[in-house]
């Protein structure tokens, strides 16, 4: 009988609030506060009433209707992120992981500063499994101690670059990256590679 009651909740409230006003009206009439005569000569305020109900209810569908639909994708935030790593071989006893964050503004509105973020965790014996998060990108600007506010308007790409070295006896990388804007929206995504040269 509980499930029956929260499934039909909705049908129920109307219902109810429809039978509450019909009541309502009803005793009211009975009551003689309105009656024919009234109606006849309140008619010029009645339909004035009309007008503003109608106004309400659009206005009001119209707000349902922006939060129904609309709200989160009208001027949101929105981003897709591409990540792709590539192993390299090299004389040590490590291999060199060139990790490259691609993101790109699907939205309405320009995404201000946006921070990469990777954690990484490496695969392997224990005494090379380890964790570890990057923050620190190469974003084109040719100075790593400059700090630039990146901006990504709609439509556009901007793309990111780290590198890391990874011991050769390593099996694997698991990499969780995020993107968050200065708003607090944040996107993510993750990938594991093997710790192979591509070559």
């Amino acid at each position: 009988m509980v499930i029956w009651l929260r499934r039909h909740k909705g049908i129920i409230t109307f219902a109810l609030t429809l039978l509450i006003i019909t009541l309502s009206l009803a005793h009211v009439w009975k009551a003689d506060v309105i009656s024919a005569d009234w109606l006849t000569k309140q008619k010029d305020a009645l339909s004035a009433l009309n007008s503003i109900v109608t106004m309400l209810i659009l206005v009001a569908g119209s707000i349902f209707s922006y939060y129904r639909f609309f709200r989160g994708r009208t001027l949101s935030l929105r981003s897709e992120l591409s990540l792709e790593v590539s192993v390299h071989e090299t004389s040590e006893q490590h291999l060199i992981h060139a990790i490259a964050l691609t993101a790109k503004n699907v939205g309405g509105s320009t995404i201000w500063n946006p921070k990469p973020r990777i954690i990484m965790h490496i695969h392997g014996p224990k005494d090379v499994e380890q964790h570890r998060v990057i923050t620190n990108w190469w974003e084109g600007s040719g100075n790593e101690d400059q700090k630039t506010a990146i901006v990504i308007d709609p439509a556009e790409t901007v793309g990111f670059f780290a590198q890391q070295n990874i011991p050769d006896k390593a099996w694997a990388v698991t990499y969780m990256v995020s993107l968050q804007a200065d708003r607090g929206d944040v996107w993510s995504i993750c990938k594991t590679v093997s710790n192979k040269s591509d070559a």
